[in-house]
């Protein structure tokens, strides 16, 4: 069983970390135990929230007040063990007050000239409780010593149990470590430089019998600019002393390539960086369009096809080889390490401005990645929709006219979070409306219609009439794809229920698995598959 480490940073690493989570829950992630630290200084902010919120979702679905195992060949599969870190802006909220910079200049003039050197009056005085906003070189500093001060003076943090698990890991093997953000923003550009080395430093204040330095590899996304904002008012930008603006975020992008080809410290702590973006900023992911949000809980933007992108990229580094080279000829991890080399990996979509399967996982995985996310999205309807309610109804044993029982003792907290999950993952009915999920989000932002993965048709409906009606068995798939032949057909006088629970019934329940609801999802998995004929 695998032990793999994932840091999302800032607000668009936890969406990142958001995308990862999806693909725990569609199964590409089997026999893995994924520790996952969202690291952000925006503690409300709405992303952050979110992002609980589907951690929440998944963990409870595997089990309420369960011990919780990794699995194989089903959905939700990974055994998710999540942390946080928020450092502590409450009280002293910005570096003047951290760093005591007023007496400073009457008791050490040299640093305090230091200061005034590095950084600007707003810099030092704006309140750092939104992010750094695109002050990395402020951010940093700020992050590095907010990271080793935690291991000081918190023994029971989630930080610390971070760590702990990675110098277990790191004892026994050679643990990866994969870290998301963007390097155009604040507190992920800031702090993906100097994560290595905090995570060192922090383990050596724990324990003395670990060389993580020597022993884990790292990678990391270098996320260029993919959205824009509007521009801040006057009034704005004098109240709020910094605001990141989305027109500077090229240039931010552009010096931070620089930086990372040059850094002799990057490269001896860095095995792989994944390079990604989009050709234009035209994409606005805010929902508040009238004025500039630096953070907090109003700040929820929507996901971005990107975002998968980068989780797939810690799927490649976390399945790349430790020797030698892969299929395509990329260097081992342990080369590059002992080289003290750095091995830069883009991807290119498809001219024809359709996103494939192909285009996150290369052929040889295509299948697998369809596979788990076309049955995934077809459970959301059985789960979500009252006119088939089947996880509600095997719970309340309701099904036994179709002899489907046994199921009856499932904590019913376990079948509401798993609808929960798939709320967020896919669509959510508030009073009757529809709220889009993270799937439709990404289908938005690939530009909608058949650009991607999925039938067009899969996100037509937009109200609860429409989901009920629309036939999933047969329009998974986009036609012409090398999928639109994976459908069942219901017959005259049958119907998608029928034909599953025919199915279902013929399908061998799994006596590996413990916990009730994951044998129930286990067993539609089969199911699934075998009405899909994969």
């Amino acid at each position: 069983m695998a032990n793999i480490f994932v840091i999302g940073i800032g607000g668009t690493g936890m969406r990142c970390i958001e995308a990862f989570t999806h693909l725990c829950a569609i199964g590409m992630f089997d026999n893995t135990d994924v520790h996952l630290l969202a690291l952000d200084t925006d503690k409300d902010n709405g992303n952050f929230t979110r992002l609980k919120n589907l951690k929440e979702a998944y963990i409870k679905t595997k089990g309420v007040n369960k011990k919780q195992f990794a699995l194989a060949d089903t959905f939700f599969s990974a055994n998710l063990h999540y942390y946080q870190f928020s450092p502590d802006y409450s009280e002293k909220s910005t570096f003047d007050a951290i760093y005591n910079y007023g007496d400073t200049k009457y008791s050490n003039p040299e640093k305090a000239a230091i200061a005034d050197l590095l950084f600007t009056d707003n810099a030092k005085s704006f309140d750092l409780k939104h992010g750094y906003r695109a002050q990395t070189h402020l951010g940093s500093i700020l992050m590095y010593h907010s990271i080793i001060n935690e291991i000081k003076q918190n023994d029971r943090g989630d930080l610390k149990r971070f760590i702990q698990e990675l110098i277990t890991a790191s004892n026994s093997g050679k643990p990866r470590v994969f870290i998301l953000g963007s390097v155009f923003g604040g507190t992920g550009a800031s702090s993906i430089p100097i994560i290595p080395k905090a995570i060192k430093e922090a383990a050596s204040l724990i324990s003395d019998a670990t060389d993580i330095e020597r022993n884990a590899y790292f990678g990391a996304t270098l996320l260029t600019s993919y959205f824009s904002f509007p521009l801040p008012s006057d009034s704005e930008k004098a109240s709020q002393k910094v605001i990141a603006t989305s027109d500077k975020f090229a240039l931010n992008s552009q010096a931070a390539m620089m930086f990372y080809e040059a850094d002799g410290t990057v490269k001896k702590t860095y095995q792989k960086f994944y390079m990604m973006g989009t050709e234009g900023m035209e994409w606005q992911p805010s929902k508040v369009k009238d004025k500039t949000i630096t953070g907090g809980e109003s700040q929820e933007n929507d996901s971005h096809y990107i975002e998968l992108l980068a989780a797939f990229a810690a799927y490649h580094f976390f399945n790349s080889p430790e020797q030698g080279t892969d299929e395509v000829g990329l260097s081992g991890l342990d080369d590059l390490k002992a080289e003290h080399r750095v091995e830069y990996l883009y991807r290119t979509f498809n001219e024809n401005k359709r996103i494939d399967f192909t285009d996150f996982v290369g052929s040889e995985k295509k299948e697998e990645f369809a596979k788990k996310i076309g049955l995934f999205t077809a459970m959301s309807y059985l789960a979500l929709l009252d006119n088939y309610a089947f996880f509600d109804q095997a719970q309340a044993g309701d099904l036994k006219k179709v002899k489907i029982e046994g199921y009856e003792d499932i904590d019913p907290e376990e079948v509401r979070n798993l609808k929960k999950y798939m709320s967020l993952y896919h669509f959510g009915i508030d009073n009757g409306a529809i709220k889009d999920g993270w799937l439709r989000q990404v289908h938005r932002s690939a530009g909608g219609g058949d650009k991607f993965l999925l039938n067009p048709a899969v996100f037509g409906s937009n109200s609860v009439r429409e989901f009920e009606k629309f036939d999933f068995n047969e329009k998974l798939y986009q036609k012409g794809s090398d999928f639109e032949t994976r459908k069942f057909k219901t017959g005259l006088i049958s119907s998608i229920m029928n034909e599953f629970y025919g199915k279902f019934i013929k399908t061998a329940e799994p006596e590996s698995i413990s916990n009730k609801n994951e044998k129930l999802i286990k067993r539609t998995y089969d199911t699934l598959c075998q009405l899909y004929k994969f």
